[in-house]
Order: C-alpha cells, then sequence, then structure tokens
C-alpha cells in the first residue's frame, strides 16, 4: 500500500503547502477508507521526511511557466523570423535600431540565422525604446517583411548611422526618412509601397504588443535574447555562445 500512500500525498501536496494547521493525527499505513485528516497527516509526514519534493515541485513550475511564456514569445505569426519554425534552437532578440550594443550584437545573431542545418530559427522582435527614429526605423523594417526583404533591411538598417540624425538639438526626421528610403533602394524596396505600408496602423500595433511582451519577460533594456527560454539582457557574446552550446547539448542528450 506504499505507493497508494504516495500518490496521495501528491495529489493533495498543493494543500498541504496551504497555511493551515493539520490536527496531530498519526499517519496509517493504508489509504484505504481514510479520513481526510489522515490523509493530511500522510502529507504532512511525508513532506517533514522529504522536504526537497517541494524544491523539486517548485523548481518543476517554474520550468514550466517559463517554457510557456517562451512558447508566447515564439508564437506570433508576424514576427519576422529566419530559419524553420520547427528548428530545436529558437533565438528571441528584443533590439532597437539606434542601440549601439544591438548593432555590435547583429553580425552575431545573423551569424546564428545562417546556420546551415536547420537547427536554429531566430526570431526578431521590434522593440523600439530609444527615439521617435528608432520607431520609424521598426516599421520600415516591418514594411520590408512585406516585399520579402525584412533581412536585407534589417542588416543595413543595423549598419546605418543616419538614424541618429539630430537638428538644432532635436532629432531630425526628414533626414531619417531620407536615410530610410536611401537605404530601402539600396536593398530593392519598392519606395512607394514601402511609404505607404509604414502608415499602416498594424504595425503600431505590432510594436505595442512587442512592448508589453517585453514587459512581461522582465525586458527593460535592448538587446534583450531568449535562447531556448533561457534569457540574457546585453550583448556578451561568450555567455551568449554557451548559451547556444548548453542548448545543442541537451539536444544530443
Amino acid at each position: 500500500m506504499r505507493l497508494k500512500t504516495l500518490l496521495a500525498a501528491t495529489v493533495l501536496l498543493a494543500a498541504a503547502c496551504a497555511p493551515q494547521k493539520v490536527a496531530e493525527v498519526a499517519a496509517p499505513s493504508s489509504v484505504d477508507r481514510m479520513a481526510k485528516t489522515e490523509v493530511e497527516a500522510i502529507v504532512k509526514e511525508y513532506l517533514l521526511k522529504n522536504p526537497e519534493v517541494l524544491v523539486e515541485a517548485f523548481n518543476e513550475l517554474d520550468r514550466r511557466h517559463t517554457a510557456d511564456a517562451f512558447t508566447r514569445l515564439t508564437s506570433h505569426d508576424n514576427d519576422p523570423s529566419i530559419g524553420p519554425k520547427n528548428a530545436p534552437i529558437t533565438i528571441v532578440e528584443f533590439f532597437d535600431y539606434n542601440c549601439g550594443y544591438c548593432k555590435a550584437a547583429n553580425e552575431w545573431v545573423m551569424k546564428e540565422a545562417g546556420e546551415k542545418n536547420g537547427q536554429v530559427r531566430v526570431v526578431f522582435k521590434e522593440y523600439p525604446i530609444l527615439r521617435q527614429a528608432s520607431d520609424l526605423a521598426a516599421k520600415a523594417s516591418l514594411a520590408a517583411e512585406r516585399q520579402g526583404k525584412y533581412r536585407e533591411m534589417h542588416i543595413a538598417l543595423m549598419k546605418s548611422r543616419g538614424l541618429a540624425a539630430m537638428k538644432d538639438g532635436k532629432e531630425d526626421l526628414e533626414a531619417v526618412n531620407a536615410e530610410i528610403e536611401r537605404i530601402g533602394k539600396s536593398v530593392g524596396l519598392n519606395i512607394d509601397k514601402l511609404r505607404k505600408d509604414m502608415a499602416d496602423p498594424a504595425f503600431e500595433a505590432h510594436i505595442e504588443r512587442v512592448h508589453r511582451e517585453a514587459a512581461e519577460s522582465g525586458v527593460d533594456a535592448t538587446p534583450g535574447f531568449y535562447i531556448n527560454g533561457q534569457s540574457l539582457q546585453g550583448f556578451d557574446e561568450k555567455r551568449l555562445d554557451a548559451m547556444i552550446d548548453e542548448a545543442r547539448k541537451s539536444l544530443k542528450s
């Protein structure tokens, strides 16, 4: 009957964790026709003798919550991505086109996005937080996706230094728009379509949704990375490589 006893303890684990005092009832050796107080006594006795069970349970709960959150981050079809949807390794990046660390990280990101064995998928989260020009650049890259040129536009915008144009101490948005259109032409975009699509309210809603995701995920700076659910804020190439290596090892195991 020991197995039945442990099963009963597992089922009532949540109740045992509640801040309620259980009467001092001796734990019986059988679960047949037991009173509720007797079952609670089994749970109490078991947990007092094996407190590590609670640690394991909470760790598993945290793991499941993390996995669920990561699944939500990667489930939006309108997020630009590179790589197969069923890739065993998924990198999620929150970024801003005016973020110097994002620009520095882009070579690493695109190297992983170009992985040839179908093991890596990169999901791009347009997360403009630094200036209005960043918002324009994000909308331009999303518009480029409609013309099948997201990768090219993304790389070119990351290389650009003209997205931070200033005039009289303020952002020079006219110059920024000119730079965006110059870049668009350089990657083969239809500029009339680019202008029209950038004004689509759907892109504003897209960016607002990414901001909500960032807040829910604890991302408050750029770049922010998630690799198979493990997070890292900032660009640290060695740590990112280590996270990728760990993900690959877990696949083999």
